[in-house]
């Protein structure tokens, strides 16, 4: 890395943040890609004539930003941007993207006959021995693996079936007249089993944000739960 002068140990600044702006005015300008990876700590010492502690400052704050990632014998990366994505899902997944100029894709995973869980039943009004469709999605945002959503719809849903859910549920449902109306949402965080780690292409035990999403048509009835798990790495969201 070539030596930089532009660090004034005079100035207000503390030198680990002028080292930060600079870092950061490259990811800006494309100097620095997401998968590069950053110089070894000695270069950078060299580099900006500053002490260890002042470049481990550095890239603390570049983490904690989420413009760098960490692995552990193999050195610090640029880290993609996060996509942002809307806390208050009334659009739903694919326009949510599409309104960040991002592309949203889906695998299917599953689509399956289940019998429901006890709170299916008590929020879908359905009987414990009735059997109920259960999909399960893998959403992708540009490409990159980002949210497993599986959902238990009530009764009516069988036509979904024949439908290709690679496409958006919601233009799905209002093809067949079904307007959703309110949804109860809750959040908690969650951590990654077996299936979801391999899916999203992370490690096992990783924290993932789970949505929970108890949907009503426009006149209060129930329709269908929905259970969104989120890879926190890939994605931010605005409330």
């Amino acid at each position: 890395m070539e030596k930089n002068s532009n660090i004034n140990p005079d100035s207000m600044i503390p030198m680990y943040k002028q080292i930060v702006n600079l870092l950061n005015e490259k990811i800006e300008k494309g100097e620095l890609k997401p998968g590069d990876k950053l110089p070894s700590e000695a270069e950078l010492m060299e580099a900006y004539s500053v002490s260890r502690i002042t470049i481990r400052s550095a890239i603390s704050e570049l983490e904690e930003d989420g413009l760098v990632i960490r692995s552990r014998g193999k050195g610090t990366f640029i880290a993609s941007k996060k996509a942002m994505y809307s806390a208050d899902d009334t659009v739903g997944f694919t326009h949510s993207c599409q309104q960040e100029g991002k592309q949203a894709t889906t695998k299917v995973v599953d689509v399956s006959w289940i019998y429901p869980t006890m709170s299916d039943t008590q929020y879908l009004d359905i009987e414990e021995d009735t059997t109920i469709l259960c999909t399960k999605r893998l959403r992708f945002v540009d490409d990159v693996p980002t949210m497993i959503e599986t959902n238990h719809y009530g009764k009516g849903f069988s036509f979904l079936e024949g439908e290709d859910l690679n496409q958006s549920l919601y233009d799905i449902l209002q093809k067949h007249k079904i307007t959703l109306g309110r949804s109860i949402r809750t959040l908690e965080v969650v951590y990654a089993n077996a299936q979801e780690a391999s899916l999203l292409n992370i490690k096992k035990g990783e924290a993932l944000l789970l949505f929970t999403d108890k949907h009503q048509d426009e006149k209060g009835k129930p329709l269908f739960v929905s259970k969104q798990v989120y890879c926190t790495e890939r994605l931010k969201f605005y409330l």
